[in-house]
C-alpha cells in the first residue's frame, strides 16, 4: 500500500513538473499546454497512416504494446492499482485472439483501404473496434459495449 502511495505521488509530481515545464513554451506560441501537446504530438490518424512506412507503422504498434505491457505488470504487482481499464481491454482481447505487430498493422491497413472516407479516424479508434471491442466482452469499466 505504502509503495503504491509512493507511486502515485511520483507519477503525479512528474506530471505536474511536465506540465509546468511546458506552460512557458505554451504561452509563447499562444494557447494551453494541452494545445501545445496537440501541437508536439498529434493523434495518429489514417491519413498520416497510410503513408508510414511498414517500420515506421511497427514502431507504433511496439509503442502501443508497450505501454499495455507497463500497465499490465503495475496491475499484476501492485493489485490496488489494477482497473477496468482500456489497458485491460486490449490485454483480454489480446488474449482472445492473439496477433502479431505484422498482423495488427495488416488489419489497420485494410480498414483505411476498405474505408478511405474514414481517413480521419485515430489508429487507436481503429484497434479498438476492430481488434479489441469483438473480443471482449464489456467495455471499459464494465460499461456495456455499443
Amino acid at each position: 500500500m505504502k509503495k503504491s502511495i509512493i507511486y502515485t505521488l511520483l507519477v503525479l509530481g512528474l506530471l505536474n513538473a511536465y506540465a509546468q515545464a511546458q506552460e512557458p513554451a505554451a504561452h509563447n506560441q499562444g494557447g494551453t499546454v494541452i494545445e501545445a501537446v496537440a501541437r508536439e504530438m498529434p493523434v495518429l490518424k489514417g491519413d498520416t497512416w497510410m503513408v508510414m512506412d511498414e517500420n515506421s507503422k511497427i514502431a507504433f504498434i511496439w509503442g502501443v504494446g508497450h505501454v499495455v505491457t507497463i500497465e499490465q505488470v503495475i496491475m499484476e504487482r501492485y493489485p490496488d492499482q489494477k482497473r477496468d481499464t482500456f489497458v485491460m481491454k486490449v490485454v483480454e482481447a489480446s488474449s482472445a485472439s492473439p496477433a502479431t505487430m505484422t498482423q495488427v498493422a495488416a488489419a489497420i491497413d485494410k480498414f483505411y483501404t476498405e474505408n478511405p472516407d474514414k481517413l480521419d479516424m485515430p489508429v487507436m479508434a481503429v484497434i479498438w473496434d476492430t481488434m479489441v471491442k469483438p473480443n471482449i466482452t464489456t467495455g471499459i469499466a464494465g460499461q456495456p459495449l455499443k
